[in-house]
């Protein structure tokens, strides 16, 4: 048997458990160890017993249990099937949640069964074997990404370190960092770490306000997953919908930390990203919103209603033909997505009006708007759904019934959304 890629992978086990998802009954398992595999399916003469009695001596000596949710799903029915086997997961390693912090650009959770791959959607049955084997390779990869990582980026290691090894069953996780860069950092070291981070990529005196916040263990992941996102913020980076809804904290620490003013005039940050002038200035290059027509201020209507939007309040803008409307959410709408990696949608009865602004944006060096409509080829709708799934669409323009408003509206949603 060859040794293995690296050393720590030499005190894991791989497991996976198919469970029927109405009775909760373990009916499959397989664990993995090196080239040594033993599985269990259960039959009308299994008993589920003597199978348990096999896996718990088959992970004799073993440091860590290792699969693909493990702890929100294999683990608690492992131990609902046999009670002392919660020895077993004392330091579990759960590659779905390292998953976004490994691979930032495109983090999506499934492992890619390609011993599936040809057969008809009915067809797919889940091989606990295979699944064990993928979470191992999976594993593997996360720790040469891992290692990259904290070449290029020393910071990030000693961030990830502290961020994710203060909650209970997180003596995994603090081995597999511990092995890539040493023990683990103070607080003061990983706050530091942190912060050097997000210069130049984050409101500092929002920073400050989060770095309070941390006291609570709870948010070590959130923060970590929203550190992860940041790093790759611009496209090709969406954070995964199991994320958001696991952890809903990291969506709103990401928009706390950035799109979110912090109003102090010398905030390097909110000057040069939430202030809607230089917005205007980056996105379009002009220095100043259309004059006319104005507010009862004698605000342009078009800079109040991109101020209002881009602080997130809820607003209803009316302007007459031919004073720049499409502005008042194209705006918006990108920096959003450049801030938050949010999606926005708009809707509007008229293809014609869809096409010509995406062309116009693409002119303008935008590439991340695309139109889904009846008049698309099936390759043509499926490149504009890829692009939005994939995070690099901000701003899908959508049919709508002809019968509806004659104008477009929008709506900005988190990117689970679409």
């Amino acid at each position: 048997m060859e040794p293995p890629a690296f050393p720590f992978l030499s005190a894991c086990v791989a497991v996976d458990l198919e469970v029927d998802p109405g009775t909760a009954r373990l009916f499959a398992f397989a664990a993995l160890r090196g080239d040594a595999a033993i599985t269990h399916r259960t039959g009308p003469w299994a008993a589920l017993d003597p199978a348990l009695d096999r896996l718990e001596a088959f992970c004799d000596g073993a440091s860590h249990l290792v699969g693909h949710n493990i702890l929100r799903h294999d683990l608690p029915h492992l131990i609902a099937n046999r009670a002392r086997l919660a020895a077993l997961g004392n330091a579990p390693i759960d590659t779905l949640w390292l998953n976004p912090l490994a691979f930032p650009r495109n983090p999506y959770h499934h492992l890619v069964k390609h011993y599936q791959d040809g057969r008809l959607q009915a067809g797919h049955v889940n091989d606990p074997t295979e699944d064990a084997r993928l979470s191992l390779q999976v594993l593997t990869d996360q720790i040469s990404a891992l290692t990259q990582l904290g070449q290029d980026s020393p910071d990030a290691l000693v961030a990830y370190h502290h961020l994710t090894t203060r909650l209970d069953q997180s003596a995994g996780f603090d081995a597999l960092f511990t092995s890539l860069r040493g023990p683990a950092p103070d607080q003061p070291a990983a706050h530091a770490a942190i912060r050097r981070m997000l210069t130049g990529h984050a409101c500092l005196h929002r920073l400050d306000q989060t770095l309070g916040r941390l006291s609570d263990p709870r948010n070590g992941w959130p923060m970590a997953y929203a550190l992860a996102w940041i790093s790759v913020a611009g496209g090709q980076s969406v954070m995964p919908p199991w994320v958001r809804h696991q952890f809903p904290q990291a969506s709103r620490i990401v928009r706390h930390l950035r799109d979110t003013n912090c109003g102090d005039p010398a905030c390097d940050w909110c000057a040069r990203v939430n202030d809607p002038k230089a917005a205007l200035d980056r996105w379009f290059g002009f220095a100043a919103y259309r004059p006319e027509p104005v507010d009862d201020q004698g605000r342009p209507l078009q800079e109040r209603i991109v101020a209002e939007a881009m602080a997130g309040r809820s607003i209803l803008g009316i302007l007459p033909t031919g004073t720049g409307k499409s502005v008042c959410y194209q705006i918006p709408a990108l920096s959003r997505f450049d801030t938050t990696g949010a999606l926005t949608v708009v809707i509007s009865p008229l293809v014609a009006l869809m096409a010509d602004q995406v062309q116009g944006l693409a002119r303008a060096g935008i590439a991340s708007a695309v139109t889904v409509n009846g008049l698309l080829s099936l390759p043509e709708r499926h490149d504009a759904l890829e692009k939005v799934r994939m995070g690099d669409a901000s701003t899908p323009t959508t049919a709508m019934s002809a019968a509806s408003s004659r104008k477009p509206r929008a709506t900005s949603c988190p990117r689970s959304c679409a």
